[in-house]
């Protein structure tokens, strides 16, 4: 061969490496495709065919591999409740016979739910797939280290959205993201012994200084008598929040103002230390015998509480906690504001939400149920708590227009309550209530005032803040 031949030889075999090398690359990160994606149209790929001295364009057709369907529609789903709604999961199971063998039941204490799903997480399986929590505890599993959450809002129309009571689900929004929907909600009333109230002589109080003042004048005129409970986390609640005590105001995502020294907490606490003082807030919670004692004594003139208090609490049925018989005694008035806020704020005891685990391998199942159990007028309209979706409330008034306990139609008065519950006070990734029931309830077991206890709770509030990621600010 000459070695003119050798030349264009290697002058080929080069301009074939450089070709190469030029379309060579760093892998692109793979998608997750549809399962349509079996049917997709052939891509065509354009390669040059280098031969000695020629090179001729060659057309070549690939259709990709599918990318297989992580989800599977006949999957079953496990669905953890509490008590109270297990009856609702069963509903849908009855409603719906052609999926029902596909939903597990288990009643399980929510309050592990954050625990659990760690463990879940460290052995790789178990997670359940729709869970009944509060949208604090869904904030607590929706951490980097937990991330059990799915995103529902691809799944939830704006229409069902916009009929929720404003802001209901806000505390389920993470960056934009739906993680839970609101089944019920638990905003803070007045509620009132309205035959008591007539024969004394008193007028509802509509702001917390003629709250006080209406204590006052008990103490003096009814003593004995009682007009609330400051013996647990939610006197935290009704008195701490109402007055927009900066508790938890979340003001990014990883940042929170804790400041108890602000005068919306300490007006708060020098209330209720008088009240206490003068005996007619009590040391003790709603629930404890002696407060119940008090209340089956007719010794309870009022109590801000939370609205499914109505139906659950006072009920006016043998088994009812405070008033076994319904005769028109539960007065109802919307929460009192601070003389100089704009409007009432209140706070909440409860409401949960539904949740769905990103590992469910039924997404579709677990949403539709999801959807009924917090949109259907079969479940939410005769539900033992108020609605957060307010077609199915309007349906649920008639349910606890019946109740014969009342002195006038609740309803109206708990439809406008749920607009005013304080959207600042934040669902956050640490645990208020037990630090308020160990430092300042405890403390009022060894005669401290509510107002004294706020630095310590203050400084256990800030280090629970931190363990959780949280940069604090305290002004």
């Amino acid at each position: 061969m000459s070695t003119a031949f050798f030349t264009r030889w290697r002058l080929v075999c080069l301009g074939l490496l450089l070709t190469l090398a030029a379309c060579a690359g760093a892998p692109a990160a793979p998608t997750a495709a549809p399962a349509a994606a079996a049917t997709a149209e052939p891509q065509v790929v354009v390669q040059t065919q280098v031969v000695v001295q020629t090179s001729e364009p060659v057309v070549v057709t690939a259709v990709p591999q599918p990318t297989a369907d992580p989800t599977d529609p006949n999957a079953e789903i496990t669905v953890w409740v509490d008590s109270t709604r297990e009856g609702a999961v069963k509903l849908y199971k009855e409603k719906h016979p052609d999926v029902a063998a596909k939903i597990n039941i288990s009643v399980v204490d929510r309050g592990q739910f954050p625990a659990k799903v760690l463990l879940f997480n460290n052995s790789g399986g178990g997670w359940p797939d729709v869970v009944f929590a509060e949208p604090e505890l869904v904030t607590q599993v929706a951490d980097a280290s937990r991330n059990f959450p799915a995103d529902l809002m691809p799944f939830i129309t704006t229409d069902i959205l916009s009929k929720f009571a404003p802001g209901a689900n806000d505390p389920c929004m993470f960056d934009g993201k739906l993680f839970c929907m609101r089944n019920d909600l638990a905003h803070n009333v007045l509620w009132y012994n309205a035959p008591l109230m007539k024969e004394f002589g008193y007028t509802v109080p509509t702001t917390w200084e003629e709250y006080e003042a209406l204590g006052e004048a008990v103490a003096k005129q009814h003593p004995g008598y009682v007009i609330g409970a400051f013996g647990d986390d939610q006197a935290m609640n009704v008195y701490f929040w109402a007055s927009g005590c900066p508790v938890s105001h979340l003001t990014s995502a990883t940042e929170v103002q804790i400041n108890l020294s602000d005068p919306r907490c300490t007006r708060a606490a020098a209330m209720v230390d008088k009240l206490i003082g003068l005996g007619v807030l009590t040391k003790v919670g709603p629930f404890d015998p002696a407060f119940v004692k008090l209340a089956n004594d007719n010794k309870l003139l009022m109590m801000p509480a939370a609205s499914w208090y109505g139906e659950y609490v006072f009920g006016g049925k043998p088994d009812s906690a405070y008033y076994k018989e319904a005769k028109g005694q539960l007065g109802v008035a919307l929460p009192p504001k601070w003389k100089d806020d704009p409007k009432p704020l209140t706070g909440a005891q409860g409401g949960a939400a539904w949740t769905m685990s990103r590992h469910t391998k039924n997404p579709k199942l677990a949403v539709d149920l999801i959807i009924w159990l917090t949109t259907s007028n079969d479940y939410q309209g005769t539900a033992p708590t108020f609605p957060a979706y307010l077609p199915a409330a309007d349906v649920w008034s008639k349910t606890v227009a019946a109740n014969k306990v009342y002195a006038q139609d609740p309803f109206p008065i708990l439809k406008e309550a749920a607009s005013l519950v304080d959207g600042a006070w934040s669902n956050v990734r640490y645990s208020k209530g037990p630090v308020f029931n160990t430092v300042v309830i405890g403390g009022l077991t060894e005669d401290k005032t509510v107002a004294s206890s706020l630095e310590e709770f203050q400084k256990q509030l800030t280090a629970e803040a931190e363990a959780q990621g949280y940069e604090v600010v305290n002004k």
